[in-house]
């Protein structure tokens, strides 16, 4: 397995729990998992295909991934709940973006599908390859976490198909509309379309809308503590609509978080990676 296509998932890993969650990780020892159990308690498993095609997953021991969201989110947790296995499949989606974003500069054109968690002691990861895959151990102040890599090099005949799940296209540009010569008076021109907001300005749009939702579902709340004789039918609206406003806000949150996490990286880290030296010794096998 070329460590080119291992690389870019760990320093991947390493950008977003410091730029999400300011959780600095250590690495431990690589070694060749012939398996499929997994390393932690819960995992995000995401499947790759393009020039390079398998499969990637991070797995995290309890304690590591209720620390990590946790901070990420500025609550407390002491399991995993729904929030944090959604924050799972986001933490697994923005490592696979930065990995491939690195990748990408090395010229292979790669593309993702959408991630999937499992969790569970003793949970199983089946990897798109049937083959070993290269763990990398990393500990931090809240527990251990797991980046396990299966990829390879893709085949020429994979190149030309859909494979496991992952459209191996790219958007295709708008090919302008021809005018028909019009034997009538001229249309009114099309509106005009407004110019993308740039990220910062979407980030203050998605921290209004934060604050807007948050007030919202507090107002709720307090009807329910203040008003004991509220009409029974809003007080059965209220009681199905903060869930909703919750699961909403903890999104929200995710979303702002990553792109506060863009904001703060430079061209230079992406461009020059400080990687340990024993990140290269994939093909020593350790104990697990």
């Amino acid at each position: 397995m070329d460590v080119a296509y291992i690389n870019p998932f760990i320093v991947g890993a390493l950008e977003v729990l410091k730029k999400m969650a300011r959780v600095e990780a250590v690495a431990g020892k690589p070694f060749v998992n012939k398996t499929d159990a997994a390393q932690g308690d819960v995992s995000g498993i995401i499947g790759i295909t393009g020039d390079a095609v398998g499969s990637l997953a991070i797995s995290f021991t309890n304690g590591c991934i209720c620390a990590v969201v946790g901070r990420m989110l500025g609550e407390v947790y002491t399991e995993p709940t729904r929030d944090v296995l959604d924050a799972v499949g986001e933490i697994t989606n923005m490592i696979s973006g930065v990995a491939r974003t690195r990748m990408e500069k090395e010229g292979l054109n790669v593309y993702a599908a959408i991630p999937s968690v499992v969790f569970g002691s003793n949970h199983t990861i089946n990897h798109i390859l049937k083959s070993p895959s290269i763990v990398v151990p990393f500990s931090t102040v809240g527990g251990t976490f797991f980046i396990d890599v299966c990829i390879r090099k893709t085949k020429e005949h994979e190149r030309e198909k859909t494979a496991y799940g992952v459209q191996n296209v790219r958007t295709p540009a708008a090919a302008p509309t021809p005018t028909p010569p019009s034997a009538g008076p001229p249309e009114r021109p099309a509106m005009e379309q407004a110019p993308p907001l740039t990220r910062a300005e979407k980030l203050a749009q998605m921290k209004k809308t934060l604050v807007d939702l948050i007030a919202k579902r507090d107002a709720m709340r307090q009807q329910l503590t203040d008003k004991p004789f509220l009409d029974p039918e809003k007080r059965r609206l209220y009681k199905k609509n903060i869930p909703l406003f919750d699961a909403r806000i903890k999104k929200l949150k995710l979303d702002i978080s990553a792109l506060e996490m863009l904001e703060k990286m430079s061209p230079e880290e992406l461009e020059k990676p400080k990687l340990v030296t024993h990140y290269q010794h994939y093909t020593k096998k350790g104990p697990r």
